[in-house]
This record gives C-alpha cells, sequence and structure tokens, in this order.
C-alpha cells in the first residue's frame, strides 16, 4: 500500500490525519471513533480486508464515538452523526491505506501496546489482518 496520510499529535497528544482532502471524512472517522487503539483498528481493517477478499459479504456496521459507517465489498460510507454534510462513499483501497497508515502512526506511538494487541487479535482469530499490508 502506499502512503497517502500521515497522523500528528496535536498539543494534547490526540492525532490528527493530514493528508489529501477527498479523505478527510476517512481520516477524522480514524482519529475520532477508532482513535489509538490498536485492536479496534486491527478488527475494522479486517472488515475491510474481508469486503475486499469476498464479493459476496455483507454489510458489516461499525459505529464509534461520532460516526455511522458500513463496510461492504461496494466500499466503506461514512456519516458524522452530529454533522449531517460531513460523509463520504469510499474504495475499500482507499479505506485500507488511510487505515494502515494509521497503524503505522500507532505502531510508532505506542509500539508495546500495538503489538500486544497484535498478538492478542491474531492468538483470538487465527490470522494477522495487517499482513501484506504494511
Amino acid at each position: 500500500m502506499e502512503q497517502v496520510s500521515k497522523y500528528f499529535a496535536n498539543r494534547d497528544g490526540y492525532p490528527q490525519y493530514a493528508g489529501p482532502e477527498n479523505l478527510k471524512v476517512l481520516g477524522n472517522w480514524v482519529t475520532g471513533d477508532i482513535q489509538q487503539v490498536p485492536y479496534t483498528l486491527l478488527e475494522v481493517i479486517d472488515l475491510v480486508v474481508e469486503a475486499r477478499r469476498n464479493p459476496d459479504s455483507g454489510v458489516e456496521e461499525f459505529g464509534g464515538n461520532a460516526h455511522y459507517t458500513e463496510i461492504e465489498p461496494q466500499g466503506v460510507h461514512i456519516q458524522n452523526e452530529y454533522v449531517d454534510h460531513v460523509r463520504g462513499d469510499f474504495t475499500l483501497d482507499q479505506a485500507l491505506d488511510v487505515l494502515t497508515d494509521f497503524w503505522n502512526y500507532c505502531a510508532r506511538v505506542h509500539p508495546e501496546r500495538t503489538a500486544e494487541d497484535l498478538a492478542r487479535y491474531v492468538a483470538e482469530y487465527g490470522h494477522d489482518p495487517v499482513a501484506g499490508l504494511i
């Protein structure tokens, strides 16, 4: 995957999206709803990878602090539940690019926690959803 976005910590230490304007809703969804929780990030990456691998998979919903997200083989739809005009439809590849960029950010900022969550995810689900993506 090609790096399309970058994340940096603001004064309070929370990540902020920095990348193409057309992917801003994706970046804000990642920083606002998934946040710096590697395990949740792995769950979402796995949903996107499964939708890309299996064209017959159904719609998976992911709710968060502010966004409602649907992940399906046709793409990812994001709607901010508080700000109606903050929404977007993205390809699975666009979503994976932003998600893997955020995974790399989390791995640099919280290496131990990221490694622990990855090990726990692999133990629970039997596979590594970021293998081959980064």
